[in-house]
């Protein structure tokens, strides 16, 4: 009838008093998973009671014991017990002499004892323990119904606490939950789904969801849905849904049949806004989509290092970079596996030094490829930490420089081949000096002459001025010779020297290289062009066959005399050039200006110093010395050795009267080197000028006419032949060589006894 232990125990001490003897009564339970001995309830009659330490062991309890066999213990005295010594201690200290310790065990479990206890040795006779005992299988009952009761009550209690807190979570879940029946209609859903869709619970209840918050497009995929919850199927999915105003959110939704108190089933379905969710997914499948192109694009892979297990992460091109199958798992000795064998181990060495210092490195190496091809790989790591300081894991990046390498490499042999072209370049330009310094036409002015020495007089004088120089004479006496010796003699010689043969370039092309042209000036114009004056701003510009400057143009060049100015074409901002003009010509200028074929004005501005080089003819004396010269010249180029040139010849060079001046003597004699077969130098007479093309008949064939020169010997024919390899006549025969007709040279090498079918066989 008692359900609490409580008084169950209070009423049942009261029945025992009057028909058992006991100063204490008391029940003990043993709990097997705790291994622990509990005492819910006690009654003492008199004395301070009996209490087990809570350090106490349970084995060696009495109540223990009867709970492992199911038998009463009876201990008539203390003093003469001895199963269990530490009782008897708590015995001692509570006054207890003898007690009666009975099983308390139902069919279904067992629960402990029930303990008696008296003041008194011998206590309990054999008739009292089976009474006792009686009495324990009754009390098991009372208690186990009673435990029962409170087990259901904390049953009862805990579900109420359930319930309601499933009340609370249903209500403040932060996903929206809908009940509905296997039909689709809602049986109840909580706020989030009237905030998430916007209908109220009045709205809903009742309502098929399908027309409430399912798009009309998407009722095919809510029926099959439904069909799978009705067949006991989970769902997980994700799904596009309406809200009331109609706009389409993207949620994620779980679902399953339940059925509660033996009802009908129903189905439970959780709802869950992913709209930002898969919004950043787009936005990151987008980002990753663009870091794989930058990736591929800059041949830049990344990766990433697990310090504990080891595992290593590769982005898309850092497998392409590697050559990696993408099945492949990574780690860092497949990784070296595929480094070159030479860079193998210094690698494995920079990253265990950066994981024992948890440090950046950097590292450059070499990977073979499946084809045997090698790439050239950079790759950089950053050591990553977590929030209690700890090395996690190691990211980076892998670049590949093979192209960078490849480039650095050919730079490098470029610059090699550079150098050796510049060392070639100077050595040429040694020799080119070396050959220039020996050319009279360029650095020196051969010549003894007093009219030659009058006009390098007037060169001296003229040189240390500013003033603009205009040259007369002939064409090949030297004008620009004497130009290049004004520039050298005069405080310009440091800067350049330009010059420009104004017969040489077409009309419409001559503005543009003296002063210049803009990109797009004119058609063809494609690029800037600095013009001659700025080339020679502080320097001297030298204008060769000045006469054949058109009208046109010619104030532009009056105007870069008299004001420094002048613009380029295609553009109107205004240069300055301080170049100094020599000038020079083989045309009459004044002439020209009286028949209005060249400006007076300019004509004045360039003859401020004139300076007239005296023809060849005028100047006889200087011929030997110029022979002698080009025929060293000439020889030491040509790798011959002329030692003699013979007397006739040169008079007949002094006599001629060099209508092409010293250009033509210089040309003369590098043919008759050329062409000299041995020692002494052989001058044709047809190399001068014939009297058929000047309307006068030269000296030479005079001299020829009248024996002045002599026939040539057996010895110089027969050099002659063996020059033109036998033959007679033709432009490479021995007539030529020697200046004869090829009928003179045959009569004369019979009078002589020479065949040239002997000749040939000889030679």
């Amino acid at each position: 009838m008692h359900r609490d232990q409580e008084e169950l125990f209070r009423v049942l001490a009261d029945e025992l008093r009057p028909a058992v003897n006991f100063n204490f009564l008391a029940v003990f339970l043993y709990d097997e998973a705790s291994d622990k001995i509990h005492r819910p309830v006690i009654e003492v009659i008199a004395g301070p009671g009996f209490a087990i330490p809570p350090d106490f062991p349970a084995q060696e309890t009495i109540t223990w014991w009867t709970w492992r066999h199911q038998e009463a213990v009876v201990i008539p005295s203390r003093e003469e017990e001895t199963r269990f010594p530490r009782v008897m201690e708590l015995f001692r200290t509570y006054g207890v002499q003898s007690s009666c310790v009975l099983p308390l065990s139902t069919a279904l479990r067992r629960l402990g004892s029930l303990a008696f206890g008296l003041e008194q040795p011998h206590g309990y006779s054999v008739d009292d323990v089976r009474y006792l005992s009686l009495i324990a299988d009754q009390v098991a009952l009372a208690l186990d119904n009673a435990h029962r009761h409170q087990e259901q009550c904390q049953s009862e209690e805990q579900l109420r606490k359930q319930k309601a807190h499933f009340e609370q979570l249903f209500e403040l879940a932060p996903e929206a939950i809908v009940l509905r029946d296997s039909e689709n209609r809602i049986l109840r859903a909580n706020r989030e789904f009237t905030e998430l869709f916007g209908f109220t619970l009045e709205e809903s209840i009742g309502r098929n969801i399908s027309e409430l918050i399912v798009p009309p497009g998407n009722w095919q995929e809510s029926e099959r849905l439904r069909e799978a919850l009705n067949r006991g199927e989970r769902v997980n999915t994700e799904l596009v849904r309406r809200r009331k105003d109609g706009t389409l959110l993207d949620v994620s939704f779980r679902g399953a049949r339940v059925s509660v108190g033996g009802g009908p089933p129903e189905i439970y379905g959780v709802y869950r806004d992913i709209t930002e969710q898969k919004r950043a997914e787009r936005a990151l499948r987008r980002s990753e989509a663009y870091l794989a192109e930058g990736q591929r694009m800059s041949h830049t892979g990344s990766w990433a290092r697990s310090v504990s297990t080891g595992d290593v992460f590769l982005s898309q091109e850092s497998f392409r970079i590697f050559g990696f199958d993408p099945a492949t798992h990574p780690t860092l000795e497949v990784v070296l596996n595929r480094t070159h064998p030479d860079d193998r181990e210094g690698f494995r060495e920079t990253v265990m030094k950066a994981i024992r210092d948890r440090s950046d490195f950097e590292r450059h190496f070499r990977i073979i490829l499946d084809d045997g091809s090698i790439r050239h790989i950079r790759s950089l790591g950053h050591p990553v930490n977590n929030a209690a300081g700890e090395l996690i894991e190691f990211v980076g990046t892998h670049l590949d420089v093979t192209e960078q390498h490849q480039a650095r490499i050919a730079l490098e042999n470029a610059f090699e081949e550079i150098k050796t072209l510049k060392e070639q370049l100077y050595q040429e330009n040694v020799a080119l000096r070396r050959e220039i310094d020996e050319t009279s036409m360029f650095e020196e002015i051969v010549g003894k002459s007093e009219v030659l020495r009058s006009v390098l007089r007037q060169v001296e004088s003229v040189a240390p001025t500013e003033s603009t120089v205009l040259i007369n004479g002939e064409t090949g006496t030297g004008k620009e010779l004497v130009a290049r010796a004004i520039h050298n003699l005069s405080p310009r010689r440091n800067q350049a020297f330009v010059k420009l043969n104004c017969a040489s370039i077409p009309t419409g092309l001559l503005e543009s290289e003296l002063f210049g042209h803009e990109r797009g000036a004119f058609t063809g114009a494609i690029a800037q062009r600095i013009g001659r004056f700025e080339l020679a701003s502080l320097g001297t510009i030298f204008l060769d066959e000045i006469g054949e400057i058109p009208l046109e143009l010619q104030p532009k060049l009056l105007r870069v005399l008299q004001e420094r100015e002048f613009e380029r074409l295609g553009s109107s901002r205004t240069l300055r050039s301080e170049a100094r003009l020599i000038a020079a010509t083989n045309r009459d200028l004044a002439k020209m200006v009286e028949e209005q074929r060249f400006r007076s004005d300019l004509f004045y501005r360039l003859n401020v110093i004139p300076i007239v080089m005296p023809p060849l003819r005028e100047r006889p004396e200087d011929v030997p010395l110029l022979v002698q010269h080009f025929a060293e010249l000439f020889s030491r180029r040509m790798n011959k050795s002329i030692q003699t040139i013979p007397s006739e010849t040169m008079s007949a060079m002094v006599h001629y009267d060099w209508p092409g001046n010293v250009r033509e003597l210089q040309n003369v004699i590098e043919r008759a080197v050329i062409l000299s077969a041995g020692s002494v130098l052989r001058v044709s007479a047809r190399d001068l000028r014939s009297a058929g093309k000047t309307g006068k008949t030269s000296r030479v064939e005079l001299a020829v006419k009248k024996r002045d020169v002599p026939l040539p010997d057996r010895e110089q024919v027969l050099e002659a032949l063996k020059a033109a390899e036998g033959r007679v006549g033709g432009a490479q025969g021995a007539a030529t060589h020697l200046g004869m007709k090829r009928t003179t040279l045959i009569a004369h090498m019979k009078r002589l006894g020479i065949s040239p079918r002997t000749v040939i066989s000889h030679f």
